[in-house]
């Protein structure tokens, strides 16, 4: 049994004895450890189990929204999802059975850029990445939408450790504060030492290491990129063609979606490990559930008796 696997069995182990998730796998269903994806032009959400193979998926209805563009999932353990309606946007709490359990309603106009929608969380806001912004919601407070932060083409965030995030636009990265205030800019400094058309990014607190994908330029086209997030210092890059979402899977992938592409499984030194399914998808997500206060002590329990039995990969 390989060591990611035991993960997901140790994970879904905590979350089913704390009550967290009903088991019995419909057509849709919230299930730890499952990965979720969206694409642009739909409103469907599709579910795949840990081989990446499809399990279920949930269709929204039209009279929610006109398309599904980012996912994540909430403190609550909920699916949040963005959608575009007409001018503007909404970011819809879903549950197992894919129920609105909360709406956030939000002005920014989401619809003249595919790749925009994506979301991100801190321990107390939503925000929004897309049309020319970056908007914040307060938690549980679906009416507090505001922009914090206005630049070309703002296309992703990612949450910092120290509660300051990174913010991707079209040509740049920058830090800042969760009010909106700039702290610095990420420079990239290797191949061409310039951003274009950035699609998404994700960052790595342990390491201090940003993911990027752009379109890029020629000589530098569709790249997925590893960058130093104290220097700018590009590590490492490889070509995926319209690679866009990235997420950091709970074995420590990156996840990466494609506007034309599958979504691909990629090792922090971007060596390809894989791929979702077999059609491409743009939003990319998985369901790590966050336990009740409690579950810190079992989960050690339960980790401790695994290496006891001495299970290696």
């Amino acid at each position: 049994m390989n060591r990611l696997r035991i993960l997901r069995l140790l994970l879904l182990l905590v979350v089913l004895c704390l009550g967290l998730v009903d088991t019995t796998r419909a057509s849709f269903s919230l299930l730890p450890g499952d990965y979720y994806t969206s694409d642009y032009f739909s409103r469907v959400i599709t579910q795949y189990d840990i081989a990446g193979n499809v399990t279920g998926s949930f269709t929204l209805p039209s009279s929610l929204g006109d398309e599904v563009r980012g996912l994540a999932f909430g403190p609550d353990n909920l699916l949040y999802a963005t959608v575009v309606r007409g001018s503007g946007f909404a970011v819809l709490a879903l549950d197992g059975l894919g129920t609105v359990q909360q709406t956030y309603s939000g002005s920014a106009y989401l619809g003249g850029d595919i790749s925009a929608g994506k979301i991100a969380f801190d321990n107390q806001y939503i925000y929004v990445a897309g049309g020319q912004q970056l908007t914040r919601f307060a938690i549980g407070d679906p009416s507090s939408g505001t922009s914090i932060f206005t630049n070309n083409a703002v296309i992703d965030s990612k949450p910092l450790p120290n509660g300051d995030l990174f913010v991707a636009f079209s040509t740049g990265i920058d830090e800042i504060t969760n009010n909106g205030t700039v702290v610095r800019s990420i420079p990239l400094v290797g191949d061409d030492n310039f951003y274009n058309d950035l699609r998404g990014i994700e960052y790595d607190p342990a390491t201090n290491t940003l993911f990027a994908t752009e379109l890029g330029h020629t000589g530098f086209s569709f790249q997925l990129m590893k960058i130093d997030a104290s220097t700018g210092i590009l590590e490492n890059s490889v070509s995926f063609e319209y690679g866009d979402d990235i997420f950091i899977d709970i074995s420590g992938r990156l996840l990466v979606g494609s506007r034309t592409q599958t979504p691909r499984f990629y090792t922090k030194d971007l060596v390809q490990a894989g791929t979702l399914g077999d059609g491409q998808q743009m939003f990319v997500t998985e369901f790590i559930p966050i336990p009740e206060p409690g579950a810190v002590a079992y989960i050690a329990i339960v980790a401790a008796a695994l290496f006891a039995r001495r299970i290696r990969p």
